[in-house]
């Protein structure tokens, strides 16, 4: 639908001019409680109406002092303020992922939060008029189109849904006929079918207002969903996995594993769509370590907090440990991951993969990078511990779909404290992100260091 036409639908529906108190509508909908009494010329609105008429989720945090809005994969933050007139001197206080965006704050008056209307509607997308002859101010997000696509082969295969604007996305398993159903609502998108390798059938198709994908799973199939932030859009990702009993902890009494988020601090590592990779990784350790609370392991964090901690502090910390595993992002696809660990480099790119971890620290000359490399690798006793971990976390990541390489030799300076018990792990971002993955890495680690 046009600009055009949503105004004249709009107006339509309410009617009338004339009218003394400022009315609003957003998409079609009125929306109560609109006022400019708060901050002269800015019209604000309920939160919690403002988000059920975009179709968001919403959550305000008085203490605080924020709202937070989630539209798909979209987030919009403002801040809020007890005083009116501190509104404005606030201003920018909004954020649409993380960038700043011009507008005032919120206000919360004790009891609920008021939001202003344009700068909300505009940071997801939206366009916003004053309308004098009925004094109503009309805001219209504009419907995101959908596109699908199918891409990779086997385990490797997934379906990729892709919309030009923020829309709140539902999914379900259906267990009893191992169907997954995923909705865009309010989107527009046309009807397509996909026979692939790790499912059966899936089917696209326009409904009620918004598409629908229905994927015939196989039985022996699982399925991983996730959403993601996609410029000014949405992408969902649904991957594809043998099917198998979740993941559970040996006892592994007596075992120290030292976890190593990569990088931290104004060192913030590579940056995606989704999050930096410092902090992509040191909330994958956490969720790590804290899967593996009673299994009797000695867990150890190179960096348990955001202060930054040096490389050679880092790679310290792995001086006596069972197993040490050190985690980061590449711009790798959605289930797909490589493993490194402590030896020379047997490729040209797996060495210039090194250099650039080891960036970190002032060992870029080729001379002090073959001293290094002399050190770390010939005066290590069990170069094949750190495989026989690689190869346990390899096993787990394959039994939910991701795809590991043969683990790689790299002479990485983050590996030589633990010498040959060390294993750098390069998962995607989007994995990284997936709140599941943790406790198949937990599993995975905790039947390594129990193996005899």
């Amino acid at each position: 639908m046009t600009w055009a036409r949503a105004l004249a639908v709009v107006l339509a529906l309410i009617g009338g001019s004339g009218v003394a108190q400022t009315l609003l509508a957003v998409n079609g909908v009125a929306v109560p409680g609109a006022t400019t009494a708060l901050v002269a010329g800015v019209t604000y609105a309920p939160a919690v109406d403002l988000a059920a008429a975009l179709g968001a989720d919403v959550v305000t945090d008085a203490l605080a002092g924020r709202a937070t809005f989630v539209l798909g994969a979209a987030v919009v933050q403002t801040r809020l303020v007890g005083d009116p007139a501190a509104a404005l001197a606030a201003d920018p206080a909004l954020t649409r992922d993380g960038a700043a965006r011009a507008g005032p704050a919120g206000v919360h008056d004790g009891i609920e939060a008021f939001v202003p209307v344009k700068g909300v509607v505009e940071a997801f997308g939206g366009r916003v008029a004053f309308v004098a002859e009925s004094n109503t101010v009309v805001a219209v997000v504009p419907r995101p189109a959908l596109q699908v696509r199918l891409e990779g082969r086997g385990t490797a295969q997934r379906l990729v849904f892709r919309t030009t604007g923020p829309t709140r996305v539902v999914h379900v398993l259906h267990e009893a006929t191992d169907v997954l159903e995923v909705r865009f609502e309010r989107t527009d998108g046309t009807a397509a079918a996909f026979d692939g390798d790790a499912f059966v059938r899936a089917t696209v198709e326009p409904v009620r207002g918004g598409v629908e994908a229905r994927v015939q799973l196989a039985p022996d199939r699982t399925a991983r969903v996730l959403t993601l932030p996609d410029g000014a859009g949405t992408v969902v990702v649904v991957a594809f996995g043998a099917a198998a009993s979740p993941a559970t902890i040996v006892a592994a009494q007596g075992a120290r594993l030292v976890l190593d988020a990569g990088h931290g601090g104004s060192d913030g590592g590579l940056a995606f769509d989704v999050d930096r990779e410092a902090d992509l990784t040191r909330a994958f350790v956490d969720a790590v370590a804290e899967a593996l609370v009673g299994s009797g392991i000695e867990v150890v964090r190179t960096r348990p907090s955001a202060v930054p901690v040096a490389l050679d502090d880092r790679a310290a910390a792995g001086a006596g440990a069972d197993a040490f595993v050190s985690i980061h992002a590449a711009p790798l696809p959605l289930g797909q991951a490589r493993a490194y660990v402590l030896d020379d480099a047997g490729a040209a790119s797996t060495l210039e993969m090194a250099v650039r971890r080891n960036a970190e620290v002032a060992l870029q000359s080729p001379q002090t990078d073959a001293l290094r490399r002399a050190l770390l690798v010939r005066l290590v006793t069990d170069l094949d511990a750190g495989r026989r971990i690689a190869e346990s976390v390899r096993r787990g990541l394959g039994a939910v779909g991701i795809v590991v390489g043969a683990p790689e030799g790299a002479p990485l300076a983050v590996l030589a404290g633990a010498g040959g018990r060390g294993v750098l792990l390069e998962l995607s971002p989007e994995d990284l992100s997936d709140p599941s993955l943790p406790l198949t890495v937990a599993a995975a680690l905790a039947e390594a260091l129990a193996a005899p």
